[in-house]
């Protein structure tokens, strides 16, 4: 009978008192803890159409598991932004984070048509700071001048369609009617 397992010794059950027990649950409870509203995290679960019903102790290990993941994101994230020197968290420092990571390769192309971010203006300080800002500020006039002009070329340059007729008013089905809400 060699095929049969040995069975384990008998171990002693060692009794836990009460005071043991409610501390074990305490520190559980605060494992379990999050930040995220268990209310937000059901409506987000439940986007999904395959789940029909959740239960409250799966709610709370999806919110505490959807907070590590931003956490840990956030922090490689974080770290990207340190390297270029910044304090701000921007979207090309998630994307890096998500290229550079095998965990977060699942989200690959995750940001692609995501909005560009514009950087702020910053206020100037002091004098010198003052005339850098107007610089760039002309710089800025400038360049949305001769974006400007070419905006009226290309206008000339498209043929135009319809012909337009001044004596007759636009069809009816024409008019946005959306628009005409406004």
């Amino acid at each position: 009978m060699a095929w049969r397992k040995k069975s384990k010794k008998n171990v002693p059950i060692v009794p836990i008192s009460e005071e043991e027990v409610d501390a074990i649950e305490e520190k559980v409870q605060d494992l379990v803890k999050t930040q995220l509203p268990l209310g937000r995290v059901k409506k987000i679960v439940r986007l999904n159409p395959d789940v029909e019903m959740l239960n409250a102790e799966a709610l709370q290990m999806m919110a505490k598991s959807a907070e590590l993941f931003i956490k840990e994101l956030s922090n490689a994230a974080n770290q990207n932004a340190l390297t270029e020197k910044r304090k701000a968290i921007q979207p090309k420092d998630i994307d890096k984070a998500i290229k550079k990571m095998w965990e977060f390769a699942f989200l690959e192309d995750a940001l692609d048509g995501w909005p560009k971010m514009q950087p702020k203006k910053r206020k100037p300080n002091s004098i010198q700071d003052e005339t850098v800002a107007e610089e760039t500020i002309v710089e800025e006039e400038e360049q949305e001048e001769e974006h400007d002009d070419d905006d009226v070329a290309e206008e000339d340059e498209l043929p135009e369609t319809v012909p337009e007729d001044d004596d007759q008013p636009p069809p009816q089905s024409m008019k946005d009617s959306f628009a005409e809400q406004f």
